[in-house]
């Protein structure tokens, strides 16, 4: 394990003695975090169908999808704060496997992208909400929107193979 790795053992081990001594704080911690990517990426995924959908509708269904999504984003940044709390709460409960895990950076790589995405999301998005006609902008929402239900996917994924391959 490297010296950072051990550092930040050593810093968390009273989180990982409770941790690893209370099925109860392992049960509120894993339903928070399974809890908040349901919800949260549930919203997003929701949103990311329906942008899909107005690209088949047309120009008329696009400024209520704007401010749908506009009133919606709030949502999703208060899942993803839940997300990062209770994943850091798991990273604690054993830095020394998961600072090491190739599968655990590939997840954080995932989830980075996803932030990313997020931001360039809302930018289009509430660029369509002062301009519904602009093509251009649609055109970067919907990729988003793409890119977007792909990377909750991958998310997921990286979190189950996590589990499995540590």
């Amino acid at each position: 394990m490297s010296a950072f790795a051990d550092r930040l053992a050593d810093l968390f081990q009273p989180w990982v003695d409770f941790y690893s001594g209370s099925s109860a704080a392992e049960t509120v911690v894993m339903f928070l975090h399974l809890g908040a990517v349901v919800a949260a990426g549930g919203i997003a995924f929701t949103l990311d169908r329906a942008v899909l959908r107005a690209s088949r509708t047309g120009w008329p269904a696009r400024p209520d999808l704007a401010r749908e999504l506009h009133e919606s984003h709030l949502a999703v940044i208060a899942g993803l704060a839940a997300v990062f709390v209770s994943g850091v709460a798991l990273t604690a409960s054993d830095p020394a496997v998961f600072l090491v895990s190739w599968v655990y950076w590939a997840k954080m790589l995932v989830v980075s992208v996803l932030l990313l995405n997020g931001f360039f999301l809302k930018r289009a998005g509430d660029h369509l909400v002062q301009e519904p006609r602009d093509e251009g902008a649609f055109r970067r929402l919907r990729g988003a929107a793409v890119r977007s239900g792909t990377l909750w996917a991958l998310s997921v994924l990286a979190g189950v193979a996590l589990t499995i391959y540590g």
